[in-house]
């Protein structure tokens, strides 16, 4: 059974804002982010009721802006991933550090190091020997094995995510757990079969678990 998602509003732009000392949209000097409150608040609530707490964990690269996570905290989505060691950075030094996924795999060691010395919990994505020897090295303490469900971009093989998590566990590492991206299915029209090619991806990662089992 798939969940039915939540009716997003979309934003208007057709009205420019009257607020003292605001200027209107075609008075702005742009790049500049427009939000409508109106459309965000029900967007907020809308994810809240649907996916509360821990089962939504907002992407920070959707919109990049502390101030928004700050409003997806407050209806109680605390925990965010973040695409590049910079957000995670940015996040953790505005306060939103509870529990930080960075899930793309980074072998840099100053940007590991940077990570690892933040005050926060920082969870990062590993996927071979290399991206765990890695983080190890430079400190990070907690990782997620990402595994590849059909998007040949990143993440191990699903029967390989065993190995990766074992030499995680004997680097002295946390495995949190396994991931997996679907990222080539979420753009296809028909319903049916996004939500077919989805369920064999969620397969290949359930698969993953089967060759190692979290402590």
């Amino acid at each position: 059974m798939v969940a039915r998602r939540p009716r997003l509003h979309a934003p208007s732009l057709r009205a420019p804002c009257h607020a003292a000392g605001v200027p209107s949209v075609p008075e702005l000097a742009t790049p500049a982010l427009v939000v409508d409150g109106a459309a965000l608040r029900h967007n907020l609530d809308a994810m809240a009721a649907a996916l509360p707490g821990s089962r939504c964990r907002p992407h920070v690269k959707a919109h990049k802006t502390t101030a928004l996570a700050r409003a997806q905290c407050a209806v109680g989505h605390t925990t965010f991933t973040c695409a590049t060691p910079r957000e995670v950075i940015g996040m953790a030094r505005a306060g939103l550090g509870d529990d930080l996924l960075l899930a793309n795999e980074v072998v840099d060691p100053g940007r590991l190091a940077a990570l690892a010395a933040l005050d926060a919990r920082v969870t990062v994505a590993v996927d071979s020997s290399a991206t765990v020897t890695a983080a190890a090295a430079a400190g990070i303490r907690e990782c997620l094995i990402d595994v590849n469900v059909g998007l040949p971009r990143c993440g191990c093989e699903p029967d390989d995510a065993g190995r990766v998590a074992e030499e995680a566990t004997g680097h002295g590492m946390s495995v949190r757990g396994v991931m997996g991206y679907e990222g080539h299915v979420v753009g296809l029209e028909d319903r049916a079969e996004r939500v077919r090619q989805t369920a064999e991806c969620m397969e290949r990662l359930a698969r993953a678990t089967t060759s190692w089992v979290a402590p």
